[in-house]
């Protein structure tokens, strides 16, 4: 029997550098501890709330801590023939940066009921080493795909992606709907309740 219910696909974050030596110096600079506690991410905490409704789809990226866009839209490539009509996208940080150029320069075959960027990377200002995840807003023109609904969730004190890349995002996709917080941070948090209502609502 076909399996009919809602698809949700979640694109995680990760690291991108413009040299190796830059990567190299990430490493050096990294702490490392064995015995740290498991950071307990809202990724998680939604997948366990939708489980009874929805296909909750994870999709691992290559190499997360250097990644490299042209290897992740390889990989996203073998993902799209298993998506369904009324797909939800949800894609964090470098992620959200990796959703933002793919869906700019590729249709994919289905509806898109929502898209949702959470801090998500738009260029390199103020944003160093980013890689290929970015966008030139000076001349995007938008998505292939017709979105149902595209949400922006983004944080004024984030330490990692500045607000600004939110404001000008949604500032050049007016149709976008920007969710502002003021203490989130990166959105290292256990849960993400404002998120989980739009998603099902």
């Amino acid at each position: 029997m076909e399996n009919k219910r809602p698809q949700i696909v979640f694109v995680h974050g990760g690291d991108s550098f413009d040299t190796a030596e830059a990567f190299y110096d990430f490493l050096r600079a990294r702490e490392f501890d064995p015995y740290a506690p498991e950071w307990q991410s809202w990724r998680k905490w939604l997948e366990s709330e939708v489980a009874d409704t929805h296909d909750f789809i994870y999709i691992s990226m290559p190499n997360k801590l250097n990644a490299d866009y042209t290897a992740w839209a390889i990989w996203f490539d073998k993902v799209v023939p298993y998506l369904r009509n009324g797909v939800t996208l949800i894609g964090y940080s470098l992620g959200g940066g990796f959703l933002l150029r793919y869906l700019s320069e590729n249709t994919i075959p289905v509806t898109i009921k929502q898209l949702h960027l959470v801090a998500g990377v738009v260029d390199d200002k103020e944003c160093p080493d980013v890689g290929g995840f970015k966008v030139d807003l000076a001349t995007w023109r938008g998505f292939k795909n017709d979105i149902a609904a595209v949400h922006l969730w983004y944080a004024q004190d984030d330490p990692y992606v500045p607000y600004h890349h939110g404001e000008r995002l949604a500032a050049a996709y007016p149709a976008s709907i920007l969710h502002t917080f003021t203490d989130r941070g990166h959105f290292f948090q256990p849960e993400f309740p404002e998120l989980k209502e739009v998603l099902l609502a």
